[in-house]
């Protein structure tokens, strides 16, 4: 439930990035990071570093080979997949919208470790969120690139 209540607040970061991805980057200020919690699992998170500012998050039990992705939308958001794509990787994970704080929701979904656009970006680094046919993309950089390998490596089934 706090998951939600925090991924609601970055409705409208979700939202600029897509509004200004002229440039091809991700979102200023904002970062890929790898999180262990007892009992959750990994979680590895794009949004404002030492923030409760995410906009995706995924989390996984290590070993499990399910992925549970987590995104901030409008609420006016007229599907409740997340489309992911991943160089020339894309797919569509269907879930389930629930309310977040203000205008927005929380569309969540599940998808398997070894999905194609997952293994891209566990590969590349490169990741985007796709709305409406509009791209908004959130690389991993150079240093945040292990986190990105780590937490799919702990994801994998056993």
């Amino acid at each position: 439930m706090r998951l939600r209540a925090l991924l609601g607040l970055c409705v409208s970061c979700l939202l600029a990035a897509c509004a200004h991805q002229g440039d091809g980057g991700g979102v200023r200020g904002m970062a890929w990071s790898l999180h262990h919690t007892e009992g959750e699992g990994a979680k590895l998170a794009y949004g404002e570093p030492a923030s409760d500012n995410v906009v995706l998050m995924m989390s996984c039990q290590p070993g499990s080979g399910r992925v549970f992705v987590s995104l901030t939308a409008p609420a006016s958001s007229a599907s409740n997949a997340i489309e992911l794509r991943s160089r020339r990787q894309t797919s569509r994970f269907e879930g389930a919208a629930a309310p977040g704080l203000g205008e927005g929701a929380i569309i969540e979904a599940e998808a398997s470790a070894a999905d194609p656009t997952l293994l891209s970006f566990a590969r590349t680094g490169d990741l985007a969120v796709v709305e409406q046919g509009r791209a908004a993309r959130l690389p991993a950089g150079r240093a945040e690139r292990a986190a990105v390998t780590d937490f799919f490596a702990q994801c994998r089934a056993a």
